[in-house]
């Protein structure tokens, strides 16, 4: 699946944080999305999931508008969210948020039994309730949110900030196998940004809400380089 942004305004109410911005991201590979704090990454990761409208400019998957998209539509259309932070139902247990995350979906039961294949610990955490998950756990089972539905785009926010290393290595592992099957994945990252440039294809770099730069990941993997890039940023 390919995602277009072209000329996208987006804010909270009367308050613009994009403007004008473009983006791309390929069919089946891993895009990043870097900048400093307030350059708008998270903005523009909301826009194109649906939780923020779009103020101008337009929002094309597989060439098709979805900027006037709500959340549910664009869930529908092939796109999973996950968000930073807040992004379990800390309540529910673990099987009950992904019942309700693919209640949208046919096939409910068989959805969830796939994910469990994928995620073992999450089976083993099926009575649990959410918030009393590890902080590992959680992100787990928000990522599991995500993919019940068979997204064949996903959108994570800094999915492993704060985490265990090891939590990391799974996360970076199980990104990688999604886009090796053809999932098409932006990862906007603050935490251990080597680790994800190494397996993505091209990064874009957002400041002050402006599009500043888009270059080959690994050209951010030159020693000095992403360093140099990231103090140059506002």
């Amino acid at each position: 699946m390919k995602l277009e942004v072209n000329g996208l305004h987006s804010g909270y109410g009367k308050v613009t944080i994009l403007h004008g911005v473009d983006f791309v991201a390929e069919p089946g590979e891993i895009t990043c999305v870097l900048g400093a704090n307030g350059a708008g990454k998270s903005t523009l990761m909301k826009t194109i999931a649906g939780h923020l409208p779009v103020g101008k400019g337009d929002i094309l998957l597989n060439g098709q508008s979805i900027a006037s998209f709500n959340a549910l539509h664009t869930t529908m259309a092939g796109v999973g969210y996950v968000p930073q932070g807040n992004n379990t139902f800390g309540e529910m247990t673990v099987r009950d948020n992904l019942l309700a995350s693919a209640l949208s979906f046919s096939n409910t039961q068989a959805r969830i039994e796939d994910t469990y294949a994928r995620f073992p610990i999450l089976k083993e955490r099926s009575n649990q309730q959410a918030s009393t998950l590890s902080g590992g756990e959680r992100q787990t089972l928000a990522i599991a949110n995500a993919l019940v539905g068979n997204p064949q785009m996903l959108i994570l926010d800094e999915p492993t900030a704060g985490l265990a290393p090891i939590f990391v290595d799974r996360i970076i592992e199980w990104v990688w196998e999604l886009a090796q099957d053809g999932v098409s994945v932006i990862w906007v990252v603050e935490q251990d940004p080597e680790k994800i440039l190494k397996i993505s294809r091209t990064t874009w770099m957002l400041d002050a809400g402006c599009n500043r730069e888009t270059l080959p990941s690994e050209d951010l993997l030159v020693p000095g380089r992403l360093e140099e890039m990231l103090l140059q940023a506002h």
